[in-house]
């Protein structure tokens, strides 16, 4: 049988743990629920199922407050807005972002807050915070951005696989077909005909190399005779030469004033004189006839230069299309002007 002291002190001992207990709830209550928070809004255009009060919100993986209040903007119907509270001093920065990941399997979620950097300005409480995308909203975004392309490339192949394009695919096949056959039979008709031209161009090759042979054996030798000439005109119509003779005339006339008397000397100076006129008309029809001659070898080089250029001509039309050895061309008659 319990005594009456015995219920006193389990009375006591009942009161005292209750006591203790309500001071260690205030304790830490008191340091959570009534400590100084900076309060911050979020704006999601996407859906924010699996959030809910009092989730977690993390900096960096480091938990620095939780979800206080979840509704729909009056604004913007589309969008939700969040407020998150965090610790007293947070350096939330203004380009910081927050997303949404997932805990584990639950579904649940909760705010990551990622990005910021020191340079950037802080900002202060009841501030917006602009939504980020996660990795599994990007990759849900792109699965679905896949599976309408998907869809549409099926409907396109059902739309190739129709009934429509299956005949004319087939249609096409057809006449392949029929024009492969009719490609062989006229090539194993023509097969002697094939051969014969391609003798022909074997020989006309031949040709060819032998033409252009004797035309780089022709124009070769055009060059050899151009030089010749070249040489031989300049051997002809040496002016120093002429000069020199003019300058022999005038010593030999000077020496033979000296030997002779004053009459001969007038009658060999009358005479003389009529020498050197009949030498300088002699000296100026020499000089026209040097200047035709060099023109006349002007217009002959250009002449040969020009008809060096036509066998090169020829030779490089002869080469790019030996078939013209083949045929001959069509005779125009000179038009009247």
């Amino acid at each position: 049988m319990i005594t009456r002291s015995q219920k006193i002190r389990l009375g006591l001992f009942v009161l005292v743990s209750m006591v203790l207990l309500f001071i260690l709830l205030a304790a830490v209550l008191g340091s959570t629920v009534f400590a100084d928070r900076d309060v911050y809004e979020i704006d999601y255009d996407i859906s924010v199922s699996g959030l809910e009060v009092g989730a977690p919100v993390k900096y960096n993986g480091v938990r620095v407050g939780r979800v206080d209040r979840i509704w729909i903007n009056p604004e913007k119907v589309s969008q939700t807005r969040v407020a998150i509270s965090l610790q007293k001093g947070t350096p939330i920065k203004e380009n910081t972002k927050a997303i949404l990941n997932v805990q584990g399997i639950t579904g649940l979620r909760f705010i990551e807050l990622v990005g910021g950097t020191s340079s950037s300005r802080t900002m202060p409480p009841d501030s917006i915070i602009k939504a980020g995308t996660s990795v599994v909203d990007k990759l849900t975004g792109r699965a679905e951005t896949l599976s309408l392309k998907a869809e549409l490339l099926v409907n396109q192949m059902v739309e190739l696989t129709g009934d429509e394009n299956r005949a004319l695919v087939a249609d096409v096949l057809e006449r392949s077909g029929s024009l492969m056959n009719t490609l062989d039979r006229t090539i194993t008709k023509n097969s002697d005909l094939l051969t014969s031209t391609l003798e022909n161009i074997n020989r006309a090759s031949a040709k060819l190399v032998l033409a252009i042979d004797e035309l780089r054996a022709v124009s070769k030798e055009t060059s050899l005779a151009i030089a010749s000439i070249r040489r031989k005109v300049e051997g002809v119509l040496d002016e120093k030469r002429v000069i020199g003779v003019l300058d022999d005339t005038r010593k030999m006339i000077g020496e033979a004033r000296k030997r002779l008397g004053e009459d001969e000397l007038g009658r060999f100076t009358k005479a003389l004189n009529k020498v050197a006129k009949r030498t300088d008309a002699l000296v100026e029809k020499l000089d026209l006839l040097v200047a035709r001659g060099r023109q006349d070898l002007r217009a002959t080089l250009r002449y040969l230069a020009e008809t060096a250029e036509n066998a090169r001509d020829f030779s490089r039309l002869i080469r790019d299309d030996p078939s013209l050895l083949l045929r001959s061309q069509e005779k125009r008659g000179r038009e009247l002007p």
